[in-house]
């Protein structure tokens, strides 16, 4: 959690208004969220940060690239990630998460720890299926030893499975 804490934003002690943090996520970062889907990356995270006497609202300006596992060639490629997201936080008497913009913290609260939301926000940023972009020429750029040993691994239990012979005869009667 050490690297973690960096953060985490005291917001009792900022003054009313608009403040700017700016938060560099990077290997280390990734390496800390439990079970983290990405492998490392360089993302650049602005925050503005409005405090107000009810509330507080954060947006967040995320952009970056970071390395994910190819669904296609198990290689690892660097995906390109942008985009803004906001938060708001009000104040009640337990934590609360109202929906995916709003959550509700203790009013003893002092803090709040950023770290799991910039990760959801980056991973929602990601494409349900992660594949390697194409080239100019439109040729896939995934890894070709790989695609064609999955090829023949394939093909082989296509057609090496006796039971699948005994199923056809079946439905053939």
């Amino acid at each position: 959690m050490s690297y973690l804490k960096d953060f985490i934003i005291p917001f009792e002690g900022l003054s009313i208004g608009n403040h700017e943090f700016d938060f560099d996520v990077n290997q280390l970062f990734f390496e800390e969220i439990a079970y983290s889907e990405i492998r490392n990356g360089s993302v650049n995270v602005k925050l503005d940060f409005d405090k107000q006497e009810t509330m507080l609202i954060l947006s967040f300006s995320i952009d970056g690239n970071v390395e994910v596992q190819c669904d296609r060639c198990t290689d690892n490629f660097n995906y390109p990630i942008q985009g803004d997201q906001q938060l708001i936080v009000q104040f009640g008497d337990h934590f609360v998460e109202e929906d995916s913009e709003i959550i509700v913290i203790p009013r003893t609260d002092s803090e709040i720890n950023l770290a799991p939301y910039i990760y959801e926000y980056i991973f929602l940023m990601l494409p349900i299926q992660r594949i390697h972009p194409d080239d100019n020429l439109g040729n896939s750029t995934c890894n070709k030893e790989m695609l064609e040993k999955l090829e023949k691994l394939s093909f082989s239990e296509k057609h090496d499975d006796p039971r699948w012979d005994v199923l056809k005869k079946l439905k053939k009667n």
